[in-house]
């Protein structure tokens, strides 16, 4: 059985993006030394809904012991439970790509809330999804789906967050800004801003 521990362990996922692969690392406080060994827990090699392509992104809720791995090559989310359950919490189970609202285009990051909704960097399709808990669609809620510079665009968007008040934070990559875009229930989803720049590289 697959056990994540926080507290004073936490859980470190590296990814092997040659392998396709996630090694999970205990993270020790204080004097302790690094454990120099891993466990697997999702790679290219194993079949079905566990088989990985080009993964991109992970979100770990603590409290929930839920993992949220951002499937790229895939065209998903894969939701693992500490009992090593996995799900496809957004996007198509058997990977199917697009730019429908059931579909995603190569997603690089999830932000999953305290109910399970998920935040999703859409990364080719130049938005951020919104999924509700076991919803088999979403719906955009940050970007217009083109690339662009606008204000309510995005080219290629790599990390998506919420603050404090559920704002939506994202690195805008290839625009080389972070925006914050209100959140989902306010009454003025046009109030959209430029919260960091840089001209010299790409967020990500």
């Amino acid at each position: 059985m697959l056990r994540f521990i926080h507290f004073q362990q936490l859980p470190i996922l590296v990814r092997d993006l040659r392998l396709s692969t996630f090694i999970f690392i205990r993270y020790c406080i204080g004097d302790l030394k690094w454990n120099k060994t891993g466990i697997t827990i999702l790679d290219h090699a194993t079949s079905g809904i566990k088989e990985l392509r080009f993964p991109l992104g992970l979100y770990f809720d603590v409290k929930k012991e839920i993992l949220y791995v951002a499937d790229g090559g895939n065209n998903r989310i894969l939701k693992l439970y500490s009992n090593g359950q996995v799900e496809t919490a957004a996007g198509q189970a058997d990977g199917t790509g697009g730019s429908t609202d059931s579909t995603l285009g190569n997603p690089v990051h999830a932000f999953a809330d305290e109910n399970e909704n998920i935040y999703i960097a859409d990364w080719s399709n130049h938005r951020v999804q919104y999924w509700e808990k076991n919803a088999k669609s979403g719906r955009t809620v940050a970007g217009d789906g083109n690339p662009g510079d606008a204000l309510n665009q995005f080219r290629y968007p790599g990390r998506v967050v919420l603050d404090s008040q559920k704002n939506i934070i994202v690195i805008d990559t290839q625009n080389e800004r972070i925006t914050k875009w209100p959140s989902i229930s306010s009454s003025n989803r046009s109030n959209i801003q430029i919260v960091a720049v840089s001209s010299f590289f790409f967020f990500y």
